[in-house]
């Protein structure tokens, strides 16, 4: 009797082990293969909205990477100068391209907001900052260790190096500044770089606005953890395009409730980078379902395995069947599970 608890308890455990590696590697090469989705599907939306042929051939991965050359060069023919205020999309759309040739990070289409579905397509603007090219302060944000990890390096980057966007406005092209002195503080490598410094996660003072013309990177920091925030600024080195206006009414579209004109220039207030990392509490529920299934799968299998052995049968093609039958339910619960967690 003793045997079969440690027995099944000691099978419990290692499969329990096995489900965790997964759920790891899942989380590190499984939510890229997610990323690089929505990238395409980002980057042909993105082309189609500029006229670029985004029609699909047999070379899927090549016609991806001709689109993008494709949008680059249009949007590098625009003049900053010239280029009427670009429209705000809507959160979750695509927004433009951003480059970073120092840390090999290449043409990553980077979509409007900053929550977490948002950043599992890419890098997300923050919507309280001015877009990418415009006066101010524009912030963009990006995982490290999962979805694509677009910012991964971005502790690499030194004072001069060049990080490019692409929006509807033209190219623009940044130099990263040397990190503030007053922002260094603790050791050069842990929590501050020539050109890079980390903030406490409530701290939302690098949104705020500017009277220069930069482009604020953020991301978790260190590394697997989101104990801090690391921040790469830079600065615009020519002129900025004009921005946009945004009014909304107080009461109706055209008039407010003295029946006068009151519209008015709405700034969003500045997210907290906890948006970053948030989890969604409503994916818990099929998370649990579908681990559910798994369990239930390989319990009956274990239960009917033990029956074959009894009666001297071959058991061991029942645990194949039964891997088979877990992967979809399995992944789908690492999906649920994955978005219910915070990210990093």
């Amino acid at each position: 009797m003793i045997n079969r608890i440690l027995g099944g308890l000691g099978r419990t455990l290692i499969f329990s082990g096995i489900v965790l590696l997964l759920f790891v590697g899942y989380q590190l090469w499984g939510t890229g293969l997610d990323e690089s989705g929505h990238q395409e599907d980002l980057t042909r939306s993105l082309g189609h909205s500029l006229g670029v042929d985004t029609a699909k051939t047999d070379a899927e991965e090549e016609d991806a990477a001709a689109i993008d050359e494709k949008i680059t060069a249009k949007l590098s023919s625009i003049d900053p100068t010239k280029a009427p205020p670009a429209e705000i999309p809507k959160e979750g759309d695509p927004e433009g391209k951003i480059e970073i040739p120092a840390i090999g990070l290449r043409s990553k289409t980077f979509v409007e907001g900053v929550a977490k579905a948002d950043l599992r397509k890419g890098p997300g603007h923050y919507p309280s900052t001015p877009l990418p090219g415009n006066p101010g302060n524009a912030a963009i944000a990006g995982h490290r260790t999962t979805y694509g990890a677009p910012f991964n390096r971005i502790d690499e980057l030194k004072p001069g190096d060049q990080i490019i966007t692409y929006t509807l406005q033209g190219k623009f092209v940044y130099e990263v500044l040397e990190s503030p002195v007053e922002r260094r503080a603790g050791d050069e490598g842990g929590t501050w770089g020539p050109g890079w410094f980390a903030v406490k996660p409530n701290d939302v003072s690098v949104l705020a606005p500017t009277d220069d013309n930069r482009l604020t990177l953020t991301a978790c920091h260190p590394k697997y953890s989101a104990k801090l925030r690391i921040i790469v600024q830079a600065k615009l080195v020519a002129e900025p395009a004009e921005a946009p206006t945004t009014t909304v009414p107080t009461t109706d579209p055209a008039t407010g409730a003295d029946g006068t004109d009151d519209a008015q220039t709405v700034t969003p207030p500045l997210e907290t980078t906890e948006d970053l990392i948030a989890g969604d509490p409503g994916e818990l529920a099929p998370a649990l379902l579908f681990g559910g299934i798994v369990i239930a799968l390989w319990l009956g299998s274990m239960a009917l395995a033990a029956l074959f052995r009894r009666r001297e049968m071959r058991w061991w093609p029942i645990y194949i069947v039964t891997t088979v039958a877990t992967v979809a339910p399995l992944w789908f619960c690492f999906v649920h599970m994955d978005r219910f967690l915070p990210s990093y």
